[in-house]
């Protein structure tokens, strides 16, 4: 039997408890900080973070629900170390998307406002009704940065019936959208079912827009003309009505416009503020009005046949007041340095189209860096005629031109020529490197060819004609 002996505790055991109970107290005192105090704290914290601090307390798990960043991937949902794509796709959705509800749910009671909301994962239309959940969160929490990316893994394009259809008009009820970037991948937007946008609802404060595979069914310019504010505009690989970009009103405030592989037909469309241009397309009528301070354009174009004429004359056209790009009399006034991938054909009767890239010297008049990267996919053909390679006739006198590295030189007659007009026609080149392999991005590489050019270059080049330029062949 066991003998219970009551009396005072000790001195030191009393001290105990009280160190204990304050402690206790201090340990969860965070959450009485006013609730601004706590969502700058949590704003510090990753998503997956915050949401650990829902286990520390009753209080806290209604706390984190202020966390200004809802971030659903395949990363937070799934672990790092799963794959959306693996082995088991339906799984890895079926998981996503019964976490993702789960986290939904919990915030949906809260009335904090987002400042991110986020989506990548591989959906579908017919997962469209959890998308449409998470999406009116967004909605209900004036979101201002919404990420909406539902592209399907890299090697596959996805079929366009099975795009998730964006409800944009819910971002225009009852005025005032707080949305400032939207950036949506596989989805569908239907603008023709998109209300008449009024006085109040309208993307007044919406700066940057990204659509990358995205089906555009209707005028687009109805939607860019609501969107006064908008600064970032980038089109990629996505599908336009009747193939064609045209804004007749300006956008006044566009800075930064991105259109690449949308297959279009025409673009028009006036940014008197345009600063940065980035254009690719097969060749195509190209208007962009006074852009008075563009200061930088790519443009790739998607041919088979020659561009060169269309990138000498009708695109500086199109942007006449570019720096970069040529003015008064054709000329590139202040290129200095130029790169330039370029597909070539190895077919004797092409040979004078890669000559005709010397005409950029002529063009270029203070150029003093060319790097020239070439593509053959044609079998090569091979000239007997050595010497008349060789005594091409010059073309003007280049003053400025220091450095010249040509890639994927296989030895054709062109090539051949437009080496010896470069080293005959420049008066300052310190360098010319002729590398027979090719450095642009294409799949494959033919080890013969490349040898034929390194035996062709050493050949037809007789270095000590020329012995102000260190030349090398690689």
């Amino acid at each position: 039997m066991r003998a219970v002996v009551h009396g005072k505790a000790t001195k030191s055991e009393g001290c105990a408890r009280i160190n204990l109970k304050k402690r206790r107290s201090q340990t969860f005192r965070l959450h009485r900080l006013p609730p601004d105090v706590l969502r700058v704290i949590l704003s510090q914290l990753s998503f997956k973070e915050a949401a650990r601090t829902s286990i520390v307390s009753r209080k806290w798990k209604r706390i984190w629900r202020c966390y200004p960043k809802l971030v659903l991937t395949g990363d937070m949902m799934l672990g790092s170390s799963s794959n959306a794509a693996g082995d088991h796709p339906t799984w890895n959705k079926t998981t996503f998307i019964r976490r993702a509800n789960s986290v939904v749910r919990q915030l949906s009671s809260s009335s904090a406002t987002l400042n991110k909301f986020i989506v990548k994962f591989p959906l579908l239309r017919s997962d469209a009704d959890h998308i449409d959940r998470w999406v009116s969160l967004s909605v209900a929490s004036r979101a201002r940065r919404i990420v909406l990316n539902l592209c399907p893994e890299l090697e596959k394009f996805g079929d366009k019936d099975q795009m998730y259809s964006f409800p944009l008009h819910l971002f225009r009820v009852g005025g005032n959208s707080c949305v400032k970037s939207l950036c949506l991948g596989f989805v569908s937007l239907n603008l023709l079912q998109l209300p008449p946008a009024g006085n109040t609802n309208r993307l007044t404060i919406l700066k940057k827009l990204t659509l990358h595979k995205v089906s555009i069914a209707g005028d687009l310019q109805s939607l860019l003309m609501e969107c006064d504010a908008l600064e970032w505009l980038s089109l990629t690989f996505c599908s336009l009505q009747n193939c064609d970009l045209v804004i007749h009103q300006p956008l006044q405030r566009l800075r930064y416009l991105r259109v690449l592989h949308c297959r279009l037909q025409k673009l028009e469309l006036q940014a008197p503020n345009l600063t940065e241009f980035e254009f690719a397309n097969h060749q195509v009528p190209l208007v962009l009005g006074d852009c008075v301070n563009m200061s930088m354009a790519s443009v790739g174009l998607l041919l088979l046949s020659d561009g060169f004429d269309y990138a000498c004359t009708k695109f500086p056209v199109a942007l006449p007041h570019a720096p970069l790009l040529m003015k008064g009399g054709s000329v590139f006034a202040n290129l200095r340095h130029l790169i330039l991938n370029v597909d070539i054909d190895g077919c004797p009767k092409a040979s004078t189209g890669v000559l005709r890239l010397a005409c950029l010297l002529e063009l270029a008049p203070i150029l003093e860096e060319l790097e020239l990267h070439m593509y053959c996919a044609s079998k090569p053909f091979y000239t007997s005629d050595l010497d008349a390679a060789a005594t091409s006739p010059a073309a003007r006198r280049h003053e400025r031109l220091r450095s010249v590295h040509m890639t994927g030189f296989y030895g054709f007659r062109g090539q051949l020529e437009l080496a010896h007009r470069i080293l005959r026609s420049t008066v300052a080149l310190d360098c010319l490197i002729i590398d027979p392999t090719r450095k642009v991005d294409h799949n494959f590489r033919n080890q013969a060819y490349a040898g034929m050019g390194r035996t062709m270059a050493t050949l037809c080049i007789n270095k000590a004609q020329f012995p102000g330029t260190v030349i090398t062949i690689l």
